[in-house]
């Protein structure tokens, strides 16, 4: 985590001590005299704009997470597993697939997996801008803080943010000067290499910058088959940005990104293996992902309120191939030798996907200086994604023939949300947004002639839905240091048709799947306690109606998709000290509690049970930090001298919707030490310290008890440099 981090936030958390009514009267004081007494350096306010204005982030009625461009390294290989660990009661789910991962928060969760590019509850946006389950979690570049914000942010981001929404704030062209060269080797292949370059290009009127980054992985997960280790990964990136600030008054943001991220990760692996992890995989699994898209948004500032404009689109193509039938994991399964499964020509699946995403909205905000601060939107979103899919496999159906499926999707929504001053301690805010959804479906099946199927299938259906999202809070200041605040918020999640047409082969129609919506409730404080230390924390409750259910019996290998009410309750709490000068502490818990009810007999046949936890939801996850800076004149040289040691907990949860396959807890450690002055940066870095190979998705295979899973790679040890010009 980088120094600053400690100046400018953590993270936001649980109200354990909410529990305890004597607590905020002794709060105020004890932060009232720390404050006289303290000769500390202030912290400087976190500033969020997830909410579609500025707002400082200790005075928000809105539990938050606020990750500096330090704490997210720039070699990362999977961004949305890092914002994860490092934010309470956050969790990712790695499917191994681009399209199929995807974030719950506080239990808000998709049961099962995501059924078109647009199924989620938790949003993923850059510079307010969503992206879809095609798009989530890119390459991060030029990044200058990621906002997770914890609860529906329906207002302001409308569908899909039942759970949450997770922000990235780009560095804009701002003119300062910089040219550097970022570079990393390390064990498995890493290497990374990145370029910097931002100044004026016509001075005080024309800004640019631009990054250009070039990384791979070579893998760690051996095939002897294949005689080569799989889990690798190829990533090419790149982002400009121009600024034109005609006078005072005009700002005018154009920016542009491209990715190709290339990866050969395996498929179910077998879990009881005695060399585990290993592939028996009989071909190299190919994964793509190519990711262009421009942005304009235009800012006019007038006397009382600003003006502004977002216009963005984004092109996002996918391609995968892979064996799904492990030979190692299908010999136990079936008995048969492996030597059944090893055959390059049978049982693959290949999957081409593309999305148009467009995106406009237009906003009117008030003046920062006014008492009264509000935002009124209008926005529009159009999505166009075509799949081709060619499945040929031993089993059933659904994983035969050839799919050619086109979804289109359309919103118009209109927005409104304030905040507005009682007096010098109570303070109201609100919002209320008015959506339509519109979903259009043309499917075609062809069978490649697996018994069972029919020849051909053609299969259309429309859908639309006007919905309304919103949320209520209200603010107590105790002092400028500490803020207590409730809430109640409405989400939704948006319903339509899943993009596999799964039950084609049967001849039948795949019906629509309703949206989710929920309620949410909240109370939290966030306490300054003295200039060097600050407390974060929240208890919620979350009655969510209708969500996403798809489940795969691993008996019959059939699929189910239908809708199912679930309920999480829990808390976090985070909190940051300055030990002492140069040396920081940082801590983040997590606790969360899921129960499915009023089981319906589909989602019986899928799995489900009464009173069952939602899958893939940790009840506790947690994050430790140390930081420490030491001046390079204590040494009698520039620069400075940092060591950083970061730790993530993440608990037990199930896998499956029966809750029949737990996955084990899990700890990462990630350590890195350097030294770096105006020109010049070394340092070594060990990510995974511990060699963990967590499981990000398992499941069992009865009568035969076998397990495959899904997991994450394993230790990587390394040195960089960098240099300034």
């Amino acid at each position: 985590m980088g120094h600053s981090n400690f100046k400018r936030s953590l993270y936001c958390g649980v109200a354990v001590f909410l529990a305890s009514p004597g607590w905020y009267p002794a709060a105020v004081v004890f932060a009232q005299e720390a404050a006289q007494q303290s000769e500390g350096t202030v912290l400087d306010a976190i500033v969020i704009t997830s909410r579609k204005r500025t707002e400082t982030e200790e005075k928000a009625p809105v539990s938050a997470t606020v990750l500096e461009a330090d704490d997210i390294p720039g070699s990362t290989l999977d961004s949305a597993a890092e914002i994860a660990k490092r934010s309470p009661n956050v969790n990712f789910v790695d499917y191994s697939r681009f399209g199929e991962n995807f974030l719950n928060i506080r239990g808000v969760s998709t049961l099962g997996s995501p059924l078109n590019s647009l199924d989620s509850t938790v949003g993923f946006a850059v510079d307010g801008v969503p992206t879809s389950i095609l798009g989530f979690g890119p390459p991060l570049l030029d990044v200058e803080r990621v906002e997770v914000l914890r609860g529906p942010q329906g207002t302001t981001f409308g569908r899909n943010s039942l759970g949450g929404t997770i922000n990235v704030v780009s560095r804009p062209a701002d003119g300062e000067r910089e040219l550097r060269l970022d570079t990393e080797i390390g064990t498995d292949g890493h290497a990374f290499v990145q370029g910097t370059a931002g100044g004026w290009l016509v001075p005080d009127t024309v800004a640019g910058r631009g990054v250009v980054r070039l990384q791979k992985f070579d893998g760690d997960v051996p095939n002897p088959y294949l005689r080569k280790d799989l889990g690798g990964a190829k990533v090419g990136a790149a982002r400009g940005a121009l600024r034109f600030t005609p006078d005072d008054s005009w700002t005018i943001d154009i920016s542009g990104t491209y990715s190709r991220d290339e990866r050969n990760n395996p498929a179910y692996l077998y879990y009881d293996m005695p060399d585990f992890p290993t592939s028996g995989e009989d071909v190299e699994p190919e994964q793509s992902r190519t990711i262009g898209q421009g942005t304009i948004s235009i800012s006019k500032e007038l006397e009382s309120v600003t003006l502004t404009s977002t216009t963005s689109y984004q092109k996002t193509d996918i391609h995968s191939y892979a064996d799904f039938t492990d030979a190692y994991l299908y010999s136990a399964i079936s008995g048969f030798p492996t030597s059944v499964f090893f055959n390059p020509a049978t049982d693959k699946i290949m999957t081409d996907e593309t999305e148009g995403l467009f995106n406009q909205e237009f906003r009117v905000n008030s003046a920062e200086t006014s008492d009264w601060q509000w935002v009124l939107g209008a926005s529009f979103m159009h999505a166009d994604y075509e799949m081709h899919r060619e499945a040929g496999t031993a089993y059933v159906p659904v994983f035969n023939g050839t799919f050619d499926n086109k979804l289109k999707s359309s919103t118009y929504a209109v927005f409104g949300d304030a905040t507005v001053p009682i007096d010098e301690h109570w303070e109201v805010s609100g919002g209320l947004r008015l959506a339509h959804d519109q979903q259009s479906f043309v499917g075609d099946y062809v069978s490649n002639g697996f018994p069972g199927t029919v020849p051909a299938f053609h299969q259309e259906g429309d859908v639309s839905d006007t919905y309304l999202t919103g949320r209520a809070a209200l603010s107590y200041h105790w002092t400028d240091q500490i803020t207590s605040y409730a809430s109640i918020a409405r989400g939704y999640s948006s319903g339509g048709f899943e993009k596999l047409a799964a039950y084609a082969g049967y001849g039948i129609a795949s019906p629509p799947f309703l949206p989710a919506k929920g309620w949410t409730y909240e109370l939290g404080t966030k306490a300054q306690v003295t200039d060097k230390v600050a407390l974060r924390s929240a208890v919620f409750y979350n009655d969510i109606s209708d969500g996403v259910l798809s489940g795969f019996d691993t008996n019959t290998f059939q699929v189910f998709m239908t809708n199912q009410d679930y309920r999480s309750y829990g808390a976090e709490i985070s909190g940051s000290v300055e030990v002492a000068d140069g040396l920081q502490f940082m801590a983040g818990v997590g606790y969360t509690k899921t129960k499915m009810v009023d089981v319906s007999a589909q989602s019986a046949l899928a799995g489900a049970a009464e009173g069952n936890a939602v899958p893939q939801v940790p009840t506790w996850t947690a994050t430790l930090g140390l930081d420490y800076v030491v001046p390079g004149e204590k040494f009698g040289i520039s620069g400075e001298f940092r060591a950083n040691v970061n730790y993530q907990y993440t608990g037990t949860r199930y896998s499956d919707l029966a809750n029949a396959a737990k996955m084990p807890a899990y700890h990462m450690v990630n350590a890195r030490i350097g030294w770096e002055n105006e020109r010049w940066g070394v340092h070594a870095f060990v990510n995974n310290l511990l060699d963990e190979r967590p499981l990000s998705y398992s499941v069992d295979f009865p009568p035969s008890g076998a397990t495959g899973v899904y997991l994450t790679r394993g230790r990587v040890v390394g040195v960089g440099a960098s240099v300034k010009f």
